[in-house]
């Protein structure tokens, strides 16, 4: 774990990433009881005696998994935002990723599946917890790019708001999948965040 971001999928060897793949995809889809060593074998096409190989067993698989909770094709990686866009546009561009990700039922699911896990095993709740620790910092240093930003101890409270807001929206999009607008919903927090850090408003925010 850096101080940056978690680790990426695409450093893992390639066989290492099927198996995790595939273990992203039975919890997403099944459910966490659903993953088991036979299962992650017929879904990935690789022998189970590999996991212990390449993840130390189980529960290291499930390490693996919270490390790369929020990479998804779908949603891309918020290191890149960092790397790639200037300071004035990270914010905006940093916002508009945490709305894919709030919106990802995908990631949505595999995350309500391991928090109760993380609340009864101490060790995937540590990793749990760095990886908030991790993106607190990541998101104080995104929101931090925009114009009015305000001072390190207020960043890092709006980082957590921030990430509350996620998955409070996302949560209630998974119950609610046909009677919630989530994009209104987004909507009113971007409102709220850009005025508090004097972003421009976007075109027809309501």
């Amino acid at each position: 774990m850096t101080d940056a971001t978690p680790s990426r999928l695409e450093d893992l060897a390639p066989t290492a990433r099927r198996i995790l793949t595939a273990a992203r995809m039975i919890v997403a889809e099944r459910g966490y009881a659903e993953l088991t060593m036979a299962a992650i074998e017929q879904e990935s096409g690789v022998n189970r005696a590999l996991v212990s190989y390449y993840f130390g067993g189980k529960a290291g698989l499930v390490a693996a998994l919270v490390d790369t909770l929020f990479q998804d094709p779908d949603t891309g990686l918020v290191e890149e935002i960092r790397a790639t866009t200037e300071a004035g546009e990270r914010t905006i561009a940093f916002l508009d990723w945490q709305e894919a990700v709030s919106a990802n039922d995908r990631v949505n699911r595999m995350l309500y599946e391991l928090l109760p896990h993380a609340l009864r095993d101490p060790e995937i709740r540590d990793r749990f917890a760095e990886e908030y620790r991790v993106y607190r910092r990541v998101d104080a240093d995104c929101l931090g790019a925009a114009p009015a930003a305000p001072a390190a101890e207020q960043l890092e409270a709006l980082a957590a708001v921030s990430i509350a807001v996620v998955e409070g929206l996302g949560i209630q999009r998974a119950l609610d999948p046909e009677g919630f607008d989530h994009a209104r919903a987004w909507r009113m927090w971007r409102a709220v965040v850009g005025r508090y850090l004097s972003l421009p408003d976007e075109p027809g925010a309501d």
